[in-house]
């Protein structure tokens, strides 16, 4: 319950009240997302989201389509080695390729992949020293949408962070997440 609190809460402080009105749309989903280092498995990471779709697919004549959106997460890491912890915001733009729900047959396979920033809060975690507190983070995905409409799913992520070189020394980190996702519509 500590660590969700600690998530939850600058989450809360960041977003407007209008992005939480039941009239506005620029919230689509929310998602919640665990994880471990995969360098050492020793670092945990929580986040959640909010996701907004843009208005724009490509490629849709058959039943596949590709389409994005923004994902925006508030996270906590901890790491066992040397009881350290650090916070983390990021917006990452997200290209998804996807089966249309409407043909599919309740489950809908999609693969995704994304490059975006996210400012830590501290510049190391554990004993990895990451150079600066802002980080670019890519990831590739797998998962499934299911439900009435695909409204849940499922997905798996592999995720690099590191500074791009931008400052010594950069250690990065690898990170293999589990994704819930909820979309409203």
């Amino acid at each position: 319950m500590e660590k969700l609190l600690k998530i939850l809460l600058p989450l809360l402080v960041l977003l407007p009240p209008q992005a939480l009105a039941a009239d506005n749309h620029w919230i689509d989903s929310v998602s919640a997302t665990i994880g471990k280092d995969g360098n050492s498995n020793q670092t945990d990471v929580y986040r959640i989201g909010i996701q907004n779709r843009w208005n724009r697919t490509w490629f849709n004549d058959g039943a596949w389509y590709l389409g994005g959106y923004w994902d925006v997460s508030v996270g906590y890491m901890e790491s066992g080695r040397e009881n350290s912890d650090l916070y983390e915001v990021g917006l990452t733009p997200v290209l998804r390729l996807q089966r249309d729900a409407d043909i599919s047959s309740g489950v809908t396979p999609f693969s995704e992949i994304g490059v975006g920033g996210h400012m830590l809060s501290d510049d190391d975690i554990g004993e990895r020293e990451l150079g600066t507190n802002f980080q670019l983070a890519s990831h590739i995905g797998l998962g499934l949408g299911f439900g009435d409409r695909g409204r849940y799913e499922l997905a798996y992520r592999f995720q690099h962070m590191n500074n791009a070189g931008t400052h010594s020394p950069n250690n990065g980190l690898d990170l293999h997440l589990l994704r819930f996702g909820y979309h409203f519509e």
